[in-house]
């Protein structure tokens, strides 16, 4: 088989290369990283900067995850509404990365814990909600196929299907991103104090400023990288027109064109509530958005888990066992390098897995019986690999480090087949519907021999998923915001009492994903649903 970069990065011909390196670096991958960082710093900035004694950082930690993800639920939706309008993909993401590069000077400037860190973490999540949904939903902007079995021919993309297979790129490049977060912008406090001679405070003070400065350019790269939004093509009078004719006299709306379907989709999307209901309703009706969205909930669990409560147990057991001691260098430095080597191993075999778990999301998704197995094999790996970690007498045995492995494997198992099943019912939908791709030489007759002209069965075209694929990206991002506003403050709370405990959490949420995707699975062979 030849080699080339269509086959390494199997985007349709219609996707520019600015376009699809920039969605790949900037978001999936960037977003990632300052997620981690912050995530993984926030035990260490409590201790150095704001001197929280070990018996309350669990507490604090919980309630600041709290309170991120309750905006999240919020903003995610909004973001994905947003998106959908004339504002776009791209003035969302951007809008994202500006807010989180004035959050990390906050969390550094402001001086107190409440409110300062709060408001810190409120702006911050807002930012974050902005950017991880814009992973999921220029998703199928960067997979729509041709339009045309000619075309397909054409370019080499007819009967491929790539959506698991960039799922996965999405999902690697994740792992790329939390391992820079681990390699590179965790170890900044520890280099600075070591080599600058600074304080852990003022060192902590100066790596937000950096990692700051960071999102800046994102934001200003997206500006240029990004898809600009879809232009508006049909006039108001043309969409009048089309309005009287379909409304009031059931014609086919598609009579005057889809531009002008295009402009009433909009007007639909611009509803609000009406788009976020269409995206949760239709979960019930294709069980590809329903295991996506449990999936997306136990895949933002699970990366929270790791970047967050793995280095909050480490530090805690190095400050409860006296190894590190608030403002000493060197022992507290051995705090922060075992929380990046557990971190970096899960963050690597993610790295590593994420290509395999997009191959198979591919090769899976061509028969409904088995799509949702790449979802099984990670609720496994997940039930597992946290229940173990739970039972760990301290984060320095040996074990540690294959049990890390298997969570990664875990969590990117779940990120990579929910985004894949997504990806694969938005863009997979108006085939099984429309016509433009006929299957036999009879298809191929003109519209005007199957489109009746008044109060016929049109396929109404206004309601394909790709029009509302933003209010899907927000509550696949809401599902996951609900799983993490249950483990951060639950798991917050009885840390302090338990550290093992946001871990069995977590193994209980993928046991729910494994029910889930079970239950679906029996319910597509009886043919109840598609």
């Amino acid at each position: 088989m030849r080699l080339s970069l269509r086959t390494l990065f199997p985007f349709p011909p219609s996707t520019r290369a600015l376009h699809a390196a920039t969605y790949l670096l900037a978001l999936p991958l960037t977003s990632i990283a300052l997620l981690v960082f912050l995530n993984s710093s926030l035990s260490f900035l409590l201790t150095n900067l704001f001197h929280i004694p070990p018996s309350r950082l669990g507490s604090i930690v919980g309630t600041l995850g709290f309170v991120d993800e309750l905006v999240a639920v919020v903003a995610a939706p909004v973001w994905g509404l947003i998106s959908d309008t004339r504002v776009g993909t791209r003035g969302v993401s951007v809008a994202g990365y500006i807010a989180i590069a004035i959050s990390l000077l906050l969390f550094v400037e402001l001086q107190t814990v409440y409110p300062g860190l709060v408001i810190a973490r409120i702006v911050f999540s807002i930012g974050a909600a902005a950017v991880t949904t814009m992973v999921t939903a220029i998703l199928p902007e960067m997979t729509k196929p041709t339009t045309t079995i000619q075309e397909q021919e054409n370019d080499g993309t007819l009967g491929r299907k790539v959506t698991g297979r960039i799922a996965g790129m999405v999902g690697m490049l994740s792992g790329v991103g939390a391992l820079f977060a681990l390699g590179v912008l965790l170890p900044l406090p520890t280099r600075f104090s070591e080599r600058e001679e600074m304080t852990p405070g003022q060192a902590i003070r100066v790596s937000y400023v950096i990692v700051a400065t960071l999102a800046a350019f994102v934001s200003i790269w997206c500006v240029f990288g990004l898809p600009p939004p879809r232009k508006r093509q049909a006039s108001t009078w043309m969409e009048v027109k089309a309005w009287v004719w379909h409304k009031i006299w059931g014609g086919d709306p598609s009579f005057f064109g889809d531009e002008v379907m295009e402009a009433q989709a909009e007007r639909e999307r611009s509803m609000g509530l009406k788009g976020l209901w269409k995206a949760a309703k239709v979960a019930g009706e294709d069980g590809r958005i329903l295991a996506g969205y449990v999936g997306g909930f136990v895949a933002r669990a699970s990366s929270v888990g790791v970047s967050l409560f793995i280095p909050l147990w480490v530090n805690w057991w190095f400050v409860s066992t006296g190894r590190c001691q608030t403002g000493e260098r060197k022992h507290c430095s051995e705090a922060y390098k075992l929380a990046a080597v557990l971190t970096g191993t899960s963050q690597l075999t993610a790295l590593l897995l994420a290509p395999i778990f997009g191959i198979l999301t591919d090769r899976s998704s061509a028969s409904p019986h088995l799509r949702n197995i790449p979802l099984l094999l990670s609720s496994v790996l997940g039930i597992l690999s946290f229940s173990l970690f739970a039972s760990l007498p301290s984060p320095s045995h040996p074990g540690a480090f294959i049990i890390s492995a298997l969570a990664g494997a875990s969590q990117i198992g779940a990120i990579v087949a929910s985004l894949g099943l997504l990806s694969q019912a938005v863009v997979d939908y108006p085939s099984s519907s429309s016509s433009s791709y006929p299957s036999s030489p009879s298809s191929s007759r003109s519209a005007s021999d199957r489109t009746p002209l008044l109060n016929g069965a049109p396929i109404d075209r206004t309601h394909k998923r790709e029009y509302y694929k933003g209010s899907i990206a927000g509550v696949y991002s809401l599902a996951g915001a609900a799983a993490i506003l249950l483990l951060t403050k639950a798991g917050g709370i009885a840390f302090d009492k338990n550290p093992g405990a946001p871990f069995w959490m977590l193994a209980a949420f993928n046991g729910v994903l494994m029910v889930v995707g079970v239950g679906e699975m029996v319910v597509v062979r009886s043919g109840w649903r598609r």
